[in-house]
């Protein structure tokens, strides 16, 4: 009799990989509903070929002899993808905070960046002295207390995300982020580290010429 129990263990192994919600999920790999996975969980059936093939399409780190099968690990031992996205900073937060409306990413393989969760193209104008607009760049995710002072960074809010040259001033208050531009005479943001969802360390860049 087919283990389907350990069919769902896969999924949802997958699905909280992705940071995703069931019903988002199956909405992202193209499901009209989201049913089939609802069965998958209940016991009913397990994992298709078919089913299989729309996740590795969406997730091509994902090894689809382990989804399927169970031997292996999850993710390919051969497989160093990046998401990425061409639309800018905006469409970052989206695919961070798994929104419904959040395009799906494209993946690079690109072994000399090294570990890092995400890659987007930058169009922002206030670092450009660093980063030139139209430059790829590559985030790792970061604790506060690991910035070191100037680090530059993503940082991500409920209502901002910016990328920005980052230092940390804390008190017995608590801790607060000085955001700065590259450019001169701009003025340094500050925020209180309870308004921020995340930070991203940038540990590469990629300059394209046109």
């Amino acid at each position: 009799m087919a283990n389907y129990t350990e069919s769902w263990n896969r999924l949802e192994q997958v699905i909280c990989w992705a940071k995703m919600s069931t019903n988002h999920f199956a909405h992202h790999i193209g499901l009209l509903r989201p049913d089939i996975l609802y069965h998958i969980k209940a016991g009913k059936i397990g994992l298709s070929k078919n089913l299989v093939q729309r996740i590795v399409a969406k997730y091509p780190e994902i090894s689809p002899g382990w989804l399927l099968t169970g031997d292996g690990v999850m993710l390919r031992e051969d497989s160093r993808l990046i998401p990425y996205v061409e639309g800018g900073i905006a469409e970052l937060k989206l695919l961070i905070e798994g929104k419904e409306e959040a395009p799906t990413p494209q993946y690079l393989n690109l072994p000399m960046v090294g570990d890092c969760d995400y890659a987007y193209r930058s169009y922002d104008e206030a670092m450009s002295d660093q980063i030139m607009p139209g430059t790829i760049v590559f985030l790792k995710k970061t604790d506060i207390s690991a910035i070191i002072q100037g680090d530059r960074c993503v940082v991500v809010g409920d209502n901002f995300i910016l990328l920005r040259s980052v230092k940390v001033e804390c008190s017995a208050r608590g801790c607060e982020l000085e955001l700065a531009t590259s450019r001169e005479g701009d003025c340094a943001v500050k925020v209180e580290a309870s308004q921020v969802q995340a930070v991203y360390r940038v540990v590469g860049i990629l300059k394209l010429w046109q």
